[in-house]
């Protein structure tokens, strides 16, 4: 019994002896597999960070293409004050910075190489697409230890500056170019809007502005069957069409005349939200006293500094009703129903209904809130930027959008 029991101790003293190796070594595979993971973890993080940098900066460079003069030299400027903004040596890690003109048909957004083959590339084109590199420096904190090094991380980008090609939230209003007293022919031959002067819609006048079909339902039918109908109109001036419409490719369904009354009522309600913006300029700024309106200068920002006419405006922290959307066609005479071409999308900034008596002005409501339906619509058009909906080749009308290409 002694000897049988001497056996088994030992037995399990061995055991435990190749235990304890066993451990050892698994806790080594480990230790190396979690070090390498955490020096992973890392390049990838910096591989993101990369690739946010390199974003923004291409964006930087893609606004100054928004000015029809905007010039290499301005894009590179622009990218090394982004790039010492957001951490990164404009001189060491910001790389093969290019500006083209690119033509952007459907599609593109699938072909990862687009920016970069050079038969995309007109040479006599306006300039309206920035691409670069951005590197960032990494280590190895662990890996070292295993023959492994920190790979290079870096991150391209391409970003474009164009007009709105596609959008909703439309009002159900188009503005004919050719004889709105709002737009003026320019030394192209364009017919222009007439950006930051007053613009006055006569309602009775269909030379101005005039009804038109958009679809009360998010999707392909910008205009058409079952986009008519008094409750869509109404609802349409509220909220803005969901119906989604495209420059080139949709054509608007006109109505004769714009139906005073239900517009007046469809304005009331329009404006009867806002004041997000008035709220927002006295909280932070404490220097104006809130109204309830959604003033201009409450409601955008000059993207320059510098306000004027032909500044291009972006939104502040806030939503303001006044900022409409509207459809440029070239010709509307309010006589019956017509389909035209949709020519591009104007922003315009709503200031108030003008009550008429005959064509004199008796009364001027911001919130369109008056007695009788002799009424004219007073505002302008302004050049406004936005991130987003689907980018097009510059336009004359104003919207403007800049986009990551890819």
């Amino acid at each position: 019994m002694p000897a049988m029991i001497h056996n088994t101790l030992r037995k399990l003293g061995s055991q435990s002896g190749q235990a304890i190796i066993l451990f050892v070594g698994i806790f080594t595979i480990i230790a190396i597999v979690g070090a390498i993971v955490i020096d992973f973890g890392v390049w990838f993080s910096e591989r993101r960070g990369a690739q946010t940098d390199s974003d923004l900066i291409s964006l930087a460079g893609a606004y100054e293409l928004l000015d029809p003069n905007g010039t290499f030299a301005d894009v590179d400027a622009a990218t090394q004050i982004s790039a010492l903004d957001n951490g990164i040596d404009p001189v060491g890690d910001l790389q093969n910075l290019a500006v083209w003109s690119l033509e952007f048909p459907d599609g593109y957004e699938t072909d990862p190489e687009y920016c970069h083959n050079p038969a995309n590339h007109d040479p006599d084109g306006r300039l309206n697409t920035v691409v670069l590199d951005v590197n960032h420096d990494s280590r190895a904190f662990f890996a070292e230890f295993f023959g492994l090094t920190a790979p290079d991380i870096g991150a391209h980008a391409c970003a474009r500056a164009g007009s709105l090609k596609t959008t909703s939230g439309l009002k159900p209003w188009a503005v004919p170019r050719l004889t709105s007293d709002c737009f003026m022919e320019d030394a192209d031959g364009n017919y222009v809007p007439i950006f930051g002067a007053e613009c006055i819609f006569r309602i009775d006048e269909p030379s101005q502005v005039g009804s038109i079909r958009l679809g009360p339902d998010e999707g392909d039918e910008c205009s058409g069957p079952g986009s008519g109908g008094l409750n869509v109109y109404r609802e349409n001036i509220i909220e803005g069409s969901p119906a989604i419409c495209e420059v080139g490719v949709d054509y608007i369904d006109t109505e004769p005349g714009l139906q005073p009354n239900p517009t007046k009522l469809a304005l009331q309600e329009m404006l009867s939200n806002e004041g997000e913006c008035d709220a927002l300029e006295v909280n932070q700024f404490k220097t104006t006293f809130m109204d309830g309106f959604d003033d201009f200068d409450e409601s955008f920002d000059p993207t320059l500094g510098i306000p004027g006419p032909s500044e291009t405006f972006t939104a502040k922290a806030c939503e303001t009703p006044r900022l409409i959307s509207l459809v440029i066609i070239d010709e509307f005479d309010g006589t019956g129903f017509d389909s035209v071409p949709i020519l591009g999308f104007a922003s315009f900034f709503f200031e108030a209904c003008e009550v008429l008596d005959g064509d004199v002005v008796i009364e001027v409501s911001r919130d369109c809130n008056f007695s009788g339906v002799s009424f004219q619509i007073k505002g302008f058009f302004m050049n406004y930027l936005t991130l987003e909906g689907k980018i097009g080749a510059f336009d004359e009308f104003g919207t403007k959008v800049i986009r990551l290409a890819e």
